[in-house]
């Protein structure tokens, strides 16, 4: 996905009600998954996005890890009291 791609994917989920909150792997994704969904909001993952495509290549091979394994975690409140978890990855 690039940057314009994501940066326009961002502002269609902002306009459905999420909420940005961060982007984690692993573990802590993990986490925050479960702390989000026992505080009573709905999930949705996005893959993790690049920042400026220019640099080194440290930072390009940065960007492509962050692509590739992190998510970006969205929240909003859940509709109608049911829990859901909207999570693809």
């Amino acid at each position: 996905m690039s940057q314009a791609d994501a940066e326009q994917r961002a502002e269609q989920l902002a306009r459905e009600g999420w909420t940005r909150r961060f982007t984690a792997l692993g573990a802590r994704l993990e986490e925050a998954i479960a702390l989000y969904r026992g505080l009573g909001y709905e999930i949705t993952l996005e893959p993790g996005t690049p920042g400026s495509s220019e640099g080194t290549d440290t930072l390009a091979c940065a960007q492509c890890f962050v692509m590739s394994v992190a998510r970006t975690i969205y929240t909003r409140p859940l509709a109608g009291g049911t829990r859901e978890h909207r999570a693809e990855r």
